[in-house]
Order: structure tokens, then C-alpha cells, then sequence
């Protein structure tokens, strides 16, 4: 036989559930490292690249759209700036963009841009390198 205290029990119980479960469902965080090399790319790579544990480029502002073809601007879904070694973790703002193929654009304290497009699926951080200045 049901009483109003159990079921306020249950429909306690479902709620707190429910909603410690909505928190657990946050967005995805793109990480990677920027760097400077001899040409501007932005890939996929392996965690255990040694351009991955190489020194970075600190302060390099990072932007990622969704790909909205060629000539066209997509919403932007991330951004945020690299850290003193040049790693950068940015949230996506737009769950659903990890379906997508995303353009990366970094650009360093000296106005130096490096673009590309990727996709989230590798579950690979992301290599920018930025072309020397030499």
C-alpha cells in the first residue's frame, strides 16, 4: 500500500537522480598544443608525438568554428587561450559540434595565424604549429 510518504520518497529520489545524472553530461574539451615550426598545420596527433612535449608558444589566442565551407564563417563552439607551454583546453560551448568538422585559427601574441580544419571523432589532441618567423 502506497502513503504520501513514500511516494514523496521516490519522486525524491528520481529527481536527485536525474539530476546528478544531467550534471555528468558536460561538453567535450578540445585539447592540444601549440608550437612553431616550419610550416602552419593544424592535426590530429598522437599523445605520444614529441612535438607534444615540446616548448609552446604561450598566450596564443584559439578559436574553433564549426566548418561552414569554403569562404564562410561558422559559428564558434570553443575558445580560449594557451597556457605558458603553449597547451590549450577549450570547452565546447555546442555539444552536438563534435559531429561536425571543426576549423581551429591560433593566433599568437605577434599576430602569427595558423588555421585548419579536424574532426573531434579521434579523440587525439591537436597539434597547431605556427610557422617560424626565421
Amino acid at each position: 500500500m502506497k502513503t504520501l510518504g513514500s511516494t514523496l520518497l521516490v519522486t525524491t529520489a528520481v529527481t536527485l537522480c536525474a539530476a546528478i545524472v544531467g550534471c555528468g553530461t558536460s561538453s567535450p574539451d578540445i585539447t592540444g598544443r601549440v608550437i612553431s615550426g616550419p610550416s602552419a598545420v593544424v592535426m590530429a596527433a598522437d599523445p605520444k608525438d614529441p612535438r607534444m612535449s615540446q616548448d609552446g608558444i604561450a598566450g596564443t589566442n584559439i578559436v574553433v568554428r564549426k566548418y561552414a565551407g569554403e569562404g564562410s564563417t561558422g559559428p564558434i563552439v570553443a575558445s580560449g587561450v594557451a597556457t605558458e607551454k603553449g597547451e590549450f583546453r577549450v570547452p565546447l560551448s555546442d555539444v552536438d559540434a563534435q559531429k561536425f568538422e571543426l576549423v581551429l585559427t591560433a593566433t599568437t601574441p605577434d599576430k602569427r595565424v595558423s588555421r585548419g580544419r579536424f574532426f573531434m571523432h579521434t579523440g587525439k589532441p591537436i597539434l597547431v604549429i605556427v610557422r617560424d618567423t626565421q
